[in-house]
């Protein structure tokens, strides 16, 4: 008898139960979208946004109607996550501003690091936190 192999037992991978995973971390092809495309390209085609991305709505359809050019100045009064600003940024080309505002406190934040990672400093952008004051009941 080999005792060798007794020691080095094969340990699986952690499952998921039941047909479909509940759990962000178990949906392995969204969390690896350059090793899956094909698959990724297949819920985008379906109309659907895969886990953990986020698509900006008639981004094309906006960006034609407003025709921004470098050296224009903006304002975006529902940066959100900052998908259409980022759009709006890349096409002013350095040479511009865009002023952004969200009801969002909380979500602020998180687009404003994530717009200066990708090399939009306050010199191109200015963000304003704004809240909805509540309306008083007549």
């Amino acid at each position: 008898m080999n005792t060798s192999n007794t020691n080095n037992t094969h340990k699986r991978r952690v499952r998921y139960k039941g047909t479909h995973p509940t759990k962000f971390e178990e949906k392995y092809k969204e969390l690896q979208p350059d090793k899956y495309t094909d698959t990724i390209e297949k819920i985008i085609q379906k109309g659907s946004t895969p886990a953990g991305m986020h698509i900006p709505i008639c981004l094309s359809e906006i960006l034609n109607f407003l025709d921004v050019k470098p050296g224009q100045t903006g304002l975006d009064c529902t940066l959100g996550y900052g998908g259409h600003a980022q759009e709006l940024l890349s096409r002013l080309n350095g040479s511009g501003h865009l002023h952004a505002t969200d009801v969002d406190a909380l979500e602020l934040p998180k687009t404003t690091k994530r717009l200066e990672e990708l090399g939009y400093a306050p010199l191109y952008l200015h963000l304003i936190i704004r809240t909805i004051p509540l309306l008083m009941r007549l």
